[in-house]
């Protein structure tokens, strides 16, 4: 397949690929995204074939403007309204009861649909030139690390899709945040770019991480990002909090690429690729593009520091779990 590719100040010139049926990656302000329109699902089914996803893994609806939810949502719960008003555009999908037009190949079956409005500059005039509603998942295969920018997403997806919009480092680096609702009490799907913490101080309430107890088996997803292996490199990633822990990580003299964010005063061999960062936002920042790049200068094993599980900590700590296989 021919990919095309678009300039950022040619984004709108994307769009028709997307009105015809074809697949555009567009970058966020979270990661890059690989879409297709969400209303016509012979194009969506080109989303799972390209990326190698797995059917039942629902994808989250891009849109350009809070006025296009009338044709895709139900209902929108006060809570869900609150959280619009004040972090739309933003980081964060909104998981709401779906209209039948909603093609179930897009939900995964599921009566509910997740809905994003991105704020990154590119993707609003990309949307709204397509002026359909576009589901997209991260512009990468499935498993590996989600690509946040454009030498990682035509790295990913050159020759799977009709066109790739250039864009800058994806500003946030990490997914957005999956929230829901049960009996009006918000839960959120899937860590991500807003904490909460964030989102509680705004609804007055406390908000539920459901991440414990994840379906297995022929259980359906209620968002991505909650069933099947994500963000793994194919170098082995080993976690770890104190340098001490490291000792043994060097036998056998493995390429070792190391990703920390406070100084380990450890001596590496000479040929170690060092990474390291100075705050948890470039942690964030950082992460997925790290993880490919140790990838792609051969090196075996991965020696990733964790950060404290607290805030957006534990959100990148999630993700570097998942990395290493270990959720």
């Amino acid at each position: 397949m021919k990919t095309n590719i678009f300039a950022p100040e040619n984004a709108a010139s994307a769009a028709p690929l997307i009105r015809k049926g074809g697949l555009v990656v567009f970058p966020t302000e979270t990661v890059y995204g690989l879409g297709a329109n969400a209303l016509n699902p012979a194009a969506c089914t080109k989303i799972f074939s390209a990326k190698g996803r797995p059917s039942d893994n629902p994808l989250i609806v891009h849109i350009s403007g809070k006025e296009m939810l009338g044709s895709l949502v139900s209902e929108i719960p006060r809570e869900a309204e609150m959280l619009m008003e004040a972090f739309w555009p933003g980081p964060l999908s909104l998981v709401l009861p779906k209209l039948p037009e909603v093609p179930d190949l897009v939900t995964s079956g599921l009566k509910t649909v997740g809905i994003r409005w991105p704020r990154d500059p590119i993707a609003q005039e990309f949307l709204k030139a397509c002026g359909v509603p576009v589901a997209a998942p991260s512009a990468n295969v499935s498993g590996f690390p989600s690509t946040t920018n454009f030498e990682m997403a035509r790295f990913a997806m050159l020759g799977r899709v009709d066109g790739i919009i250039q864009g800058l480092d994806a500003e946030v680096g990490l997914e957005s945040t999956i929230v829901g609702f049960v009996d009006g009490k918000p839960r959120i799907y899937r860590l991500g770019g807003l904490q909460a913490e964030t989102l509680a101080e705004v609804l007055g309430l406390p908000v539920e991480i459901l991440l414990e107890g994840l379906p297995s088996g022929d259980a359906k997803p209620l968002a991505p990002g909650m069933k099947y292996p994500h963000y793994k490199p194919s170098a082995e990633v080993i976690l770890f909090r104190d340098p001490k822990e490291l000792k043994d990580c060097f036998e056998g003299n493995p390429k070792i690429g190391v990703l920390c964010y406070t100084y380990l005063g450890t001596d590496f061999p000479p040929e170690t690729e060092y990474q390291g960062v100075t705050s948890l936002e470039e942690y964030a920042h950082i992460l997925y593009k790290a993880l490919h790049e140790l990838d792609q200068r051969g090196c075996t094993r991965i020696l990733a520091q964790l950060p404290e599980e607290t805030g957006l900590g534990r959100t990148i700590a999630n993700r570097l779990k998942k990395a290493a296989g270990l959720e």
